[in-house]
């Protein structure tokens, strides 16, 4: 990957939320914070948060709250290489997306990234 290659954040941030919590926190970020509600997609609650879409996943087995980043990256076979070369692993077990050409990778401390292709921003 050249040096002139960059990662972007991505338009999707996922907050993946323990069931006892989820109601709760849906509350607080409809109703407290008053964000621009999406709707109900994809078994999530999605909110405009600036230029990016919040998800707020409920998790049935999780016991604490964890968030997961998208980034994209053009091409993505050369940002796979890129991150191979820097010993960061796949983790495509983390959550399966038939049809989309992303993956999923970590952080050192185990933060879950999605990295995508880049959008057209036509």
């Amino acid at each position: 990957m050249s040096t002139k290659k960059v990662f972007a954040g991505g338009n999707n941030i996922a907050l993946k939320i323990p069931k006892f919590k989820y109601e709760e926190t849906v509350h607080f970020y409809k109703n407290v914070l008053k964000l621009p509600y999406l709707g109900f997609k994809d078994e999530s609650h999605a909110f405009q948060f600036g230029p990016t879409t919040l998800w707020l996943d409920c998790m049935d087995n999780y016991s604490q709250h964890d968030v997961w980043l998208e980034i994209e990256a053009d091409p993505l076979e050369t940002a796979a290489e890129y991150f191979q070369k820097h010993h960061v692993d796949r983790r495509d077990e983390i959550e399966i997306h038939e049809n989309s050409a992303g993956y999923w990778i970590s952080d050192p401390c185990g933060t879950i990234l999605r990295v995508n292709p880049k959008k057209n921003e036509n």
